[in-house]
């Protein structure tokens, strides 16, 4: 026993157990420019929103309509849903890896695997509840409303890792939709107008851009919709990399809003 507390408390005074990240530096900030809207057919719930092969794809929750997967024009906003899942589940976060489309729910614990048509291929399990999706070159990555991150096998949906995703030195809860692009990470926060760039290899928000000002690009009745439902918030991130532009939206929202992030 005497050997075995030696050893503890040598352990303990390396630091090894209580060693914290170092506070993250202070975040710089992004502007978002839009450049053109593009007004939908049907609204949805957005949860889940990528551009894959020069087409939109979206995942719907059921608190306004169904739980959808959708396909979006982007010259012209028609909207095509190739999954309705109507009430059974709550459709969340979505991503599109290996050419087919990943679709979590929120708190059923289940993630669907379906081909470019909505074809249902698969059934896989999550631990958590079901929030954000994206991918890096191997992996998937995914949120689930706390201020952690998931790395997690596109085989099976098992965990690879985590980060805690931190502002200076506070971790930022309810992450939610999320965007891979060129080595960062893109985050919406639940309830809030700021979208995150994150490191995922330090969880350490690298730049922080306010989109509140696109309520003053909307219409009249269009602000007023959104004004309309507290959950009608900012709530999708998706990227076409053969433009470099970024398409923004949210829940319930009648327009997407193409453009740019650039430094403050």
């Amino acid at each position: 026993m005497r050997a075995f507390l030696l050893l503890l408390f040598a352990w303990l005074g390396s630091g090894a157990a209580f060693a914290a990240s170092p506070p993250c530096p202070a975040p710089g900030r992004l502007v978002f420019e839009s450049e053109r809207q593009i007004r939908r057919s049907d609204v949805g719930f957005t949860e889940g929103l990528e551009i894959y092969d020069g087409a939109l794809y979206e995942s719907t929750g059921d608190f306004v309509g169904h739980s959808q997967v959708n396909r979006i024009d982007l010259a012209t906003g028609k909207v095509t849903a190739l999954v309705d899942a109507g009430r059974r589940y709550f459709g969340e976060g979505l991503t599109i890896f290996g050419g087919r489309i990943y679709q979590m729910t929120w708190r059923e614990h289940q993630v669907f695997v379906f081909d470019l048509e909505g074809r249902r291929l698969r059934r896989l399990g999550n631990p958590r509840e079901g929030w954000g999706l994206t991918h890096d070159s191997a992996r998937l990555i995914a949120s689930d409303g706390s201020d952690k991150i998931f790395f997690l096998s596109p085989d099976d949906f098992s965990t690879l890792g985590s980060l805690t995703v931190r502002l200076g030195a506070d971790p930022v809860p309810q992450l939610n939709e999320l965007e891979y692009v060129d080595n960062v990470i893109y985050a919406n926060v639940f309830e809030d107008w700021r979208v995150l760039r994150i490191s995922p290899r330090t969880g350490c928000v690298e730049a922080v851009a306010d989109l509140s000002g696109l309520l003053d690009q909307m219409r009249p009745a269009d602000r007023e919709r959104v004004a309309f439902d507290r959950n009608f918030v900012l709530n999708g991130i998706a990227h076409d990399p053969r433009t470099g532009q970024f398409v923004i939206t949210g829940k319930d929202w009648p327009v997407l809003f193409v453009g740019r992030f650039r430094p403050a």
